[in-house]
């Protein structure tokens, strides 16, 4: 990137991000996960567009709508094995009652899909052991040296993998070789590094978006095939974008074919490019909308890597489910409000400027969030101040630990 000769930089405004050539109002991208919902793999991302209000463009806002999945429960409240296990539980007839986001975030989509506002919806994809091709080589040759392995690691080499000394082992003995069958997690399975380090949830092919999500996604994919169909056009534009989180960050993964890595930057780039969005006379223009679950990490992610890119954020709270049983959606808007409160807007509000009118209702289910949040804040903020007593977390893990502690955990696992 020419303009600046320290080291490589992910944004430099006018030559990267919100950048402008004439005619250059959209960007050609690739991603193999799109033809999963839309039918194709190479689309064209326009930029977010512009109104026309008395003679002014104001531009419309990019929305960043995460973690939109369902999560399928029996009549007793448990995960269906083998069913969607996101975090929106649309199959429950009460599930307006248990989660009050959800009815306005429907109108919301409804306001997205009238509009065709420019949508991005990044959503968990966690490793699914059932998809490990075990016969695939490692990177792992085996070393001549078995000093190198533990005492357990050594003993299965010599007792059935002696032959693989000094070649690339494939992944099902590497498994037999490193993942330890007495341990109580994993139990010699290869799993996720959710699974291992944080929480079990939302696998490949075991997670779905919620119903009113894939509505769109249904709607768009036969708005691309009549547009080849009538036009030719190969590269047709589209503007709900599903985004396969491999982690909790926002960042897509990489082509399989080796493609580019098609990151969440890329998209951002393509939101923000045209006329114009970069300048102090325009950079305000320059503004995403995220809503989504949960607040307490793939929200308040997002709008982290969002503000890094100097985009300014607006976190409607109203669409915003907190997972209240780690923090408290009233908590995080303070926490960042105090980091990023330059780029940060935190609000209940319907955003008539930037989304059209206000949606019949909208204010009485505006209030019941209220309500619930400042609920559900007191009964955390009390807990909190217990856990914080205590020195303990939510799950009763110390917050401090010792050195020999860490010494123990680390050296002897």
């Amino acid at each position: 990137m020419y303009g600046y000769n320290g080291i490589s930089k992910r944004f430099v405004e006018g030559l990267y991000a919100g950048s402008y050539r004439p005619n250059e109002n959209s960007i050609e991208m690739r991603c193999s996960f799109w033809k999963r919902y839309l039918g194709l793999e190479h689309i064209n991302i326009p930029n977010v567009g512009f109104y026309n209000k008395k003679g002014k463009k104001i531009a419309r806002p990019l929305i960043i709508a995460t973690d939109l999945l369902d999560g399928k429960l029996d009549t007793s409240g448990n995960q269906i094995e083998g069913e969607s296990d996101g975090l929106y539980y649309t199959n429950l007839p009460n599930e307006h009652q248990l989660e009050p986001t959800l009815a306005p975030l429907r109108l919301l989509l409804e306001r997205i899909k009238k509009e065709k506002l420019l949508t991005f919806f990044p959503g968990d994809q966690h490793e699914n052991p059932s998809l490990f091709d075990l016969n695939a080589l490692s990177t792992t040759i085996l070393d001549n040296d078995l000093t190198l392995l533990s005492a357990r690691e050594k003993q299965i080499i010599q007792n059935r993998y002696m032959n693989w000394l000094g070649k690339r082992l494939p992944l099902g003995i590497w498994k037999d070789i490193f993942m330890k069958r007495s341990n109580e997690n994993p139990k010699g399975e290869l799993i996720g590094k959710e699974q291992r380090n944080f929480l079990q949830h939302c696998t490949e092919y075991v997670v779905e978006y919620i119903p009113k999500v894939l509505e769109l996604f249904e709607l768009q994919r036969k708005e691309l095939e009549t547009n080849i169909t009538q036009t030719g056009n190969l590269v047709p534009t589209a503007y709900w974008f599903p985004i396969a989180k491999d982690g909790l960050m926002v960042d897509l993964p990489g082509d399989k074919r080796g493609l580019g890595g098609n990151k969440f930057d890329e998209l951002l780039i393509a939101a923000f490019t045209g006329n114009y969005f970069q300048g102090d006379d325009h950079r305000h223009q320059k503004r995403a909308i995220i809503i989504g679950a949960v607040s307490e990490y793939s929200v308040r992610l997002a709008i982290e890597h969002l503000i890094d890119a100097d985009i300014n954020v607006i976190w409607l709270l109203t669409c915003t489910k907190s997972f209240g049983f780690f923090s408290s959606k009233l908590y995080e808007a303070h926490n960042l409000m105090e980091r990023y409160g330059k780029k940060l807007f935190a609000t209940y509000d319907w955003l008539e400027e930037l989304l059209g009118p206000k949606p019949k209702g909208w204010n009485k289910l505006q209030k019941n969030v209220m309500k619930r949040d400042q609920e559900q804040h007191q009964v955390w903020w009390n807990e909190y101040q217990k856990q914080m007593q205590n020195s303990i977390t939510s799950l009763g893990h110390k917050i401090i630990s010792t050195s020999s502690e860490i010494n123990s955990a680390l050296v002897n696992g």
